[in-house]
């Protein structure tokens, strides 16, 4: 490994500048790691035969292959992420990405590697969106992988996913919403109770499934979310929500006196069946005493019987859609708006729902037309816009 050392700051300055050839990136080019040190120049000489023998001991050690890097990159955020999300992540590495590039060597992938994946994913049906978030986790690991040191660079950084694709958000009607809860009251009024939560709050399947009574603030009339509940092989457990933020949505008469009427059911229920309802039970649950919630996926299939039933289509998550473009549509700022619906950023909120901020654009276009405009196009009467002209002729000369 070659090493080369060179004084700056004048001659007897003591300052050296030492740098060592660390293999080439993706792309070919050379790599060098620099560093400074300060001292005689047989002090200068040990500190860089000592940093040469460091790189090449990194260089051996972690000149693993891509799939030793993402099992690495898995378990260091493990303890950040949600079980959900690891979930999703360990599937897409074991089943999609390994397969096709575990076995290349971290030094020998490139971008093109990388293109030539995408371009595979998008032939085998993967939507360009799929395909993004493949992208991501090699882009994440790979810079986890630079930060370790295992490579000069990233190579997802100069790849070509599939470009951001807009989604089309098509919200249910105002009216098929409230069939839908009313043909959920006479069958199912936990559905019914799920129904009328997701079209006010905004809130995600985890997110409803985990409330409980507790979460209810009655005097300040608000409505916490601060859980999720996720299903893993099986298994439910509550974790934190999908942005790992707390907050708390307002609750108006109409909903408050609903929620109450949910609670004195679910006191009935248990009593004829002659169970104690749990400290404090979950509010969507089906079962005598309230210990087992309602589950993201059983409400999915509950709301989708129900909708081809009566004839409504979509799926439940629509529902959110639903609150979102009509806070919008109402003259909602974006700020609340995404704080009711538990973005983590407004930005995201502008992005997905940018077709009812066009809408509403157009009733504020207008609006401001109405109040500049309607004074000019005011009648008036015509010898008031025109002056009559003289009927005199000025003689000159």
């Amino acid at each position: 490994m070659r090493g080369s050392l060179s004084e700056w700051g004048g001659a007897g300055s003591g300052k050296w500048r030492l740098r060592v050839f660390a293999g080439t990136d993706y792309s070919g080019k050379n790599q060098y790691v620099s560093r400074n040190f300060a001292g005689t120049r047989r002090q200068a000489q040990s500190a860089l035969a000592k940093l040469v023998s460091e790189i090449e001991t990194r260089q051996q050690t972690h000149a693993g292959s891509v799939g030793d890097l993402l099992d690495g990159w898995l378990d260091d955020i493990e303890p950040n992420r949600s079980k959900y999300t690891m979930r999703e992540h360990r599937r897409s590495v074991e089943q999609t990405i390994k397969p096709a590039l575990g076995s290349i060597r971290l030094s020998r992938l490139t971008a093109r590697d990388l293109d030539a994946f995408y371009h595979s994913l998008l032939r085998r049906g993967l939507s360009p969106a799929s395909v993004r978030r493949h992208h991501s986790i090699l882009s994440a690991a790979l810079a986890r992988g630079v930060k370790w040191d295992w490579i000069p660079s990233n190579p997802a950084n100069k790849a070509t996913p599939p470009g951001p694709t807009r989604s089309s958000v098509k919200p249910p009607d105002t009216d098929d919403v409230h069939r839908l809860i009313v043909a959920a009251e006479e069958d199912d009024p936990v559905l019914a109770i799920a129904i009328a939560l997701a079209a006010v709050t905004g809130a995600r399947r985890g997110e409803l499934c985990a409330l409980r009574w507790s979460d209810i603030d009655w005097r300040r009339r608000t409505l916490r979310f601060e859980r999720s509940l996720t299903v893993i092989q099986r298994h439910a457990t509550e974790g934190p929500t999908k942005t790992h933020s707390r907050r708390d949505v307002a609750l108006d008469e109409g909903l408050a006196k609903l929620l109450e009427l949910r609670m004195a059911r679910q006191r009935e229920y248990a009593a004829t069946i002659g169970v104690a309802l749990r400290s404090d039970p979950f509010i969507l649950s089906r079962s005598s005493d309230g210990s087992r919630p309602c589950l993201p996926d059983g409400l999915t299939s509950s709301y989708s019987r129900l909708a081809e039933r009566i004839g409504v289509g979509g799926h439940f998550h629509e529902l959110r859609h639903w609150c979102a473009t009509e806070a919008i549509a109402s003259g909602a700022d974006v700020r609340t708006v995404s704080g009711r619906l538990g973005h983590a950023n407004p930005s995201v909120t502008l992005k997905v729902y940018s077709h009812a901020l066009e809408a509403r654009d157009r009733d504020l276009a207008g609006v401001l037309s109405r109040a500049v405009l309607e004074s000019v196009h005011r009648p008036v009467e015509l010898d008031q816009a025109y002056p009559p002209a003289s009927t005199e002729v000025k003689r000159t000369g």
